[in-house]
């Protein structure tokens, strides 16, 4: 096989050129289009007055909910420090 090269002229005095890249803006939303039972993590089911978003840890969904629903025996509720 014969041999094969090539002259390749880069010039690298310059440095790297400056990229940029745009991200689109996105538009806002107003308040009266976000909806929180759009959510994937968020299951309204036939959520009335009053009622609670409750954590499920076997799917990882937040369950609206009337009356509050505990397989321990116990319920804790902690609004934060304020």
């Amino acid at each position: 096989m014969p041999d094969i090269t090539a002259k390749i002229n880069v010039n690298t005095q310059a440095g790297p050129e400056q990229v940029s890249v745009t991200l689109p803006s996105g538009a806002q939303l107003s308040n009266a289009t976000l909806q929180l039972k759009l959510l994937g993590d968020v299951e309204m089911g036939s959520a009335t007055d009053g009622a609670l978003l409750q954590y499920r840890q076997s799917d990882g969904k937040f369950v609206a909910r009337n009356e509050i629903i505990t397989t321990t025996g116990s319920l804790t509720i902690n609004a934060g420090s304020f």
